[in-house]
C-alpha cells in the first residue's frame, strides 16, 4: 500500500499538471461566469436609455395592453411572441418580436428603444461560458473542465491539510506569497466552488423536461387580454408574480403560457408555469416550483444555484467572489507551476 507521502506526491503531480493544462479554459469559464452573475445590473449600466428614469411600483404600472397597442401601431406587420414583465421597480417592460426586443417604461407606457433579441455582449458571454463558442465540442470541453475544477478543489483541500495555510506570512518570498494566495483563495471558496461546479454539470445532464402546453379544447370569438392573463395566473399560484408570457399567436389550440416566480426562487424568469385558455381564461394546468419531488425541485432550482441567484444579492456576491477566488487560484497556480523548484515540495517553501 502506498505511503501517505507517495499518495501526496501523486496528488500534487496531478493537481499541478491538470491545473496547468486546463487553466486557460478555466479562466474563460471563470471570467464569463463572474460577468453573468450580474448580467442584469451590467445591462442597466451599459444601456440606461432602455430602462425607466424613475422607479415604478407594481400598482403604478399602466396596462400591458397599452404598450402592446403602441408597438403594433409602430410595427403593424410585426408579431409579438412574448413579453417579459418588469423584475423590479427599475426594470422595463420588454416585448419580443422576431429578432428584436422592444423596451417600454412600465409607469408611462413610453417606448424607450429596441435592441437585437439575440446577440450583443450577453449572448457572447453565455456562449463562451457554455461551450467556448465551439458548439457541441466546446460544450464537452467545458463539462470536462468543470469536472477537473471539482477534482482540483478536492485534491487542493487534501494538499492543504498538512500545511493548514489560513493567511499570509509577513516578509515572505514571491513564491511563498503565491502559495499563500493559492491556499487561502482555495480554502475559503472551496465549498461554494463545489456547489457551483456540480450544479453546472447537472445543468447539462439533469435539466429535466419543460412543461408542455395542453391543447385548448373550448374556443370562442373573444380572447382575454394580456393583463387578464397575468391576473388569472397570479391568482392560480398565490404568492408568485408573473415574470413573462408566451402569447398564443394565430394557432387556435395554443394556450397562454405564463411564467411565474415565487420570492424564494431567486430567478427573474421564474420557475413556475400556468397555462391558460386564451378564450375563456380557464386555468388549464399549473406547475409550481413549490411542488414535486426533491429531484424535480432541484432541477428547477439548479440554474439559480449555479448563478448564485437562489438567495438574492447576498448569494450573487458569494458567486462573484468565488469566481474571483478561482481566478486568483489559476493565476497563482501558474506562477507556482512556472517557478516550481526541481527538488523542493511546497512544505519546504519559506
Amino acid at each position: 500500500m502506498p505511503s501517505k507521502n507517495k499518495i501526496r506526491s501523486i496528488l500534487l503531480w496531478l493537481h499541478r499538471w491538470t491545473g496547468a493544462l486546463a487553466g486557460l479554459v478555466i479562466l474563460v469559464i471563470t471570467v464569463t461566469g463572474g460577468i453573468l452573475v450580474f448580467e442584469y445590473t451590467l445591462q442597466q449600466w451599459l444601456r440606461p436609455d432602455l430602462y425607466p428614469k424613475q422607479a415604478t411600483a407594481k400598482n403604478q404600472r399602466v396596462p400591458v395592453a397599452e404598450s402592446l397597442a403602441m408597438f403594433r401601431e409602430k410595427r403593424p406587420s410585426a408579431q409579438v411572441q412574448g413579453i417579459r414583465l418588469p423584475r423590479d421597480e427599475r426594470d422595463a417592460l420588454v416585448l419580443f418580436s422576431g429578432t428584436q426586443a422592444a423596451y417600454f417604461d412600465p409607469g408611462s407606457g413610453e417606448f424607450l428603444g429596441e435592441r437585437p433579441r439575440a446577440g450583443g455582449w450577453e449572448q457572447t458571454m453565455i456562449k463562451l461560458h457554455v461551450n467556448l463558442q465551439q458548439g457541441a465540442v466546446g460544450g464537452t470541453i467545458v463539462v470536462v473542465t468543470t469536472g477537473i475544477i471539482i477534482g482540483l478543489a478536492l485534491t487542493g483541500l487534501w494538499l492543504w491539510w498538512p500545511l493548514r495555510i489560513t493567511g499570509f506570512r509577513r516578509g515572505a518570498s514571491f513564491r511563498r506569497f503565491n502559495l499563500d494566495l493559492h491556499s487561502v483563495a482555495g480554502l475559503y471558496s472551496s465549498l461554494f466552488l463545489l456547489v457551483i461546479s456540480i450544479s453546472g454539470i447537472t445543468l447539462r445532464y439533469l435539466h429535466g423536461e419543460h412543461p408542455q402546453p395542453p391543447p385548448v379544447i373550448e374556443r370562442g370569438d373573444h380572447r382575454i387580454t394580456v393583463d387578464e392573463a397575468i391576473r388569472i395566473a397570479e391568482s392560480a399560484l398565490p404568492g408568485a408574480r408573473a415574470a413573462s408570457l408566451e402569447l398564443p399567436g394565430p394557432n387556435p389550440r395554443a394556450p397562454f403560457r405564463v411564467q411565474l416566480s415565487f420570492p424564494e426562487d431567486g430567478s427573474p424568469a421564474g420557475r413556475s408555469v400556468a397555462f391558460l385558455n386564451p378564450f375563456t381564461g380557464d386555468v388549464l394546468e399549473t406547475h409550481s416550483s413549490r411542488e414535486g419531488t426533491l429531484l424535480e425541485k432541484y432541477q428547477m432550482a439548479q440554474l439559480s444555484i449555479h448563478t448564485g441567484a437562489i438567495g438574492g444579492t447576498v448569494t450573487r456576491w458569494i458567486a462573484l467572489l468565488t469566481c474571483m477566488a478561482l481566478l486568483l487560484q489559476v493565476i497563482s497556480g501558474y506562477v507556482l507551476w512556472w517557478k516550481r523548484p526541481g527538488s523542493k515540495t511546497p512544505e519546504k517553501i519559506r
